[in-house]
């Protein structure tokens, strides 16, 4: 039996610019960190017969990969080679739709387990490609997807993707201080909505991909990078400016991004002190992120929030990405 457990991811600077259809004109830019909100997947032999058995909002049991009906398992049993006697079962910490990057860490997770089941250890990057491979496998719709989330959710800690227009990915680790890391965590507000996006993600990726759009992800790109060199500087209070102006304009690129309610609830952070925020991943459901100053905005947007139904969520950094092991019943009994 195998057991991994793939971090979410929250994006920090760079929004949608590694989708293919922006990086193979202008390249992308991505700032993120995985959080520790996992997906975990049990994967284990089938001994009683050849057939194929996936658990998750279903349970599929079937004769062949072609019969499969879940895209990533279908597409990922066929990358890696194995065509039957296999048990797979999902639990997510959060539920899709919610901006986090869950396909992104199911696609890692579950390719990870499946090299580790055949004796075959394979790097992050080399996972998050696959990854990515998938959902450009998949077509239509899935094509939509970006670099970002199977990247963020292999490596773990914070990230920095510099995405070259043929879809090379240069991969960098930033070291910041302590106290950085720290004011972050302290300082960054992560409430959840209670409100799932309506279809996938890829629709509202999809109406991007016009020249307006674009014009927008260049100047979020430049964001972006000026939200790493805030870190870079440990000026946490210029992080929760920029973001601001990080969601004033990725609200303009479709229409489905915010809400009343969404907007309702940023105005109140605003109004209590937050320096700025964003609704996280693609829009339209999911969590928001707020950045307050002191001590005193972040008990007022936490009770103001709290006084809207939007429950604040833990905010902790996972450091060790996707991680695959066997567990040794022997030593459990």
């Amino acid at each position: 039996m195998i057991l991994t457990q793939t971090p979410f991811r929250i994006s920090l600077g760079g929004g949608s610019t590694d989708i293919p259809s922006y990086y193979e004109k202008y390249g992308g830019f991505i700032f993120g960190v995985a959080i520790k909100c996992y997906m975990h997947i049990m994967i284990k032999p089938l001994r009683m017969d050849g057939r194929i058995q996936f658990n998750y909002r279903i349970q599929e049991l079937v004769d062949s990969v072609d019969q499969l009906k879940h895209d990533i398992g279908r597409e990922a049993l066929r990358i890696v080679g194995i065509d039957k006697s296999i048990s797979v079962t999902f639990n997510a910490d959060s539920p899709a739709g919610t901006g986090l990057g869950s396909s992104g860490a199911c696609a890692v997770g579950l390719l990870n387990g499946l090299y580790t089941l055949k004796g075959e250890c394979k790097d992050t990057s080399f996972l998050a490609e696959k990854a990515f491979e998938i959902t450009q496998r998949l077509g239509g719709l899935w094509a939509h997807d970006g670099k970002q989330d199977p990247y963020l959710a292999a490596s773990g800690g914070f990230t920095v993707l510099y995405i070259k227009k043929d879809g090379t990915v240069d991969v960098s680790r930033p070291n910041f201080s302590e106290n950085t890391v720290n004011k972050f965590l302290k300082h960054t507000l992560f409430f959840f909505t209670g409100e799932k996006r309506e279809g996938p993600s890829q629709k509202i990726l999809a109406d991007q991909d016009n020249n307006k759009a674009y014009d927008l992800k260049e100047m979020t790109k430049e964001i972006g990078r000026a939200i790493l060199q805030a870190f870079n500087a440990g000026d946490m209070d210029a992080f929760g400016k920029l973001m601001d102006e990080h969601w004033r304009l990725k609200k303009q690129m479709s229409n489905k991004i915010s809400n009343e309610k969404f907007d309702l609830m940023y105005e109140i952070a605003k109004a209590n002190g937050a320096l700025g925020g964003k609704n996280i991943g693609a829009g339209g459901g999911g969590y928001f992120l707020f950045y307050c100053p002191d001590d005193e905005s972040i008990r007022n947007v936490t009770e103001a929030m709290a006084m809207g139904g939007w429950p604040r969520i833990p905010l902790e950094i996972d450091y060790q990405g996707t991680v695959a092991t066997e567990p040794d019943f022997q030593r459990l009994l």
